[in-house]
């Protein structure tokens, strides 16, 4: 995985001077809501409390005169939190504040990936007010990630995990092309791999953990990021970023 990491951003500032009116290159940052269906201590509900960031860099090309095939190379935050909610009971919960107050156990679990993603992204063309446009897209894909690091701490104590290494995340999403070298975009990706192992190292398994569904223990996110096109296909011919050429300019 290393490997291919270098290799690929060699690779990245070379293609589109190369290619330059195929190949298109930029970047995109964004923040990121994520959680790990299973950690829910308190209704056991996937409620995105984790906040992250992410930021990448792009390459794609043409593969038709609406669709493109992208490349990325990024660094993208997942993991889940719990806060801490007041009861009124000691049997609610065993944690005290130091008021006297009961409250419920609370988690922070942030995990920092490098991906290399895989995508599609292809051009919508409809009539808005009759007037055509295609600045709208769908997108497709999948990221092999590789954890880099990581932070777990359950009610103000750190802890250690035994996590799986290896994230394998298929992706759709939307975008939509505010200039030709201007976008936004959401995302939703789901893993297809539990990144929380079931058998935790150095007796430290994740607290509150409940294996009733399939995708317990896996990353879900959504991410909504800004992106750049810097230079390439779409800045020379004037074709929009996420693929097609612009109608209503």
């Amino acid at each position: 995985m290393k490997r291919l990491l270098l290799l690929l951003l060699f690779i990245f500032p070379a293609v589109p001077y190369l290619y330059a009116q195929t190949f298109e290159a930029g970047f995109y940052a964004g923040a990121t809501v994520s959680d790990i269906p299973g950690t829910d201590n308190i209704d056991n509900d996937v409620d995105f409390e984790k906040l992250g960031f992410t930021v990448a860099g792009t390459v794609s090309t043409k593969i038709s005169p609406k669709t493109r095939l992208q490349m990325e190379i990024r660094f993208f935050q997942r993991g889940a939190q719990q806060s801490p909610t007041i009861v009124n009971d000691s049997a609610s919960s065993a944690v005290v504040n130091p008021s006297g107050q009961y409250y419920t156990p609370y988690f922070t679990l942030r995990l920092n990936y490098v991906d290399v993603v895989v995508g599609i992204k292809h051009a919508i063309h409809f009539n808005i007010r009759n007037k055509a446009t295609d600045r709208y897209g769908i997108e497709a894909g999948v990221s092999l990630g590789t954890l880099v690091g990581y932070y777990y701490e359950v009610n103000s104590i750190n802890y250690n995990l035994d996590l799986n290494l290896i994230d394998i995340s298929p992706y759709i999403g939307l975008y939509y092309n505010v200039t030709p070298h201007f976008y936004i975009e959401g995302r939703y990706s789901n893993s297809i791999n539990s990144v929380l192992k079931h058998d935790g190292t150095d007796g430290s398994d994740f607290y509150y953990l409940y294996y009733n569904s399939w995708n317990n223990g896996h990353n879900v996110a959504f991410d909504f990021v800004l992106g750049f096109n810097l230079f390439g296909g779409s800045g020379q011919s004037g074709d929009n970023p996420g693929g097609g050429t612009q109608s209503d300019n």
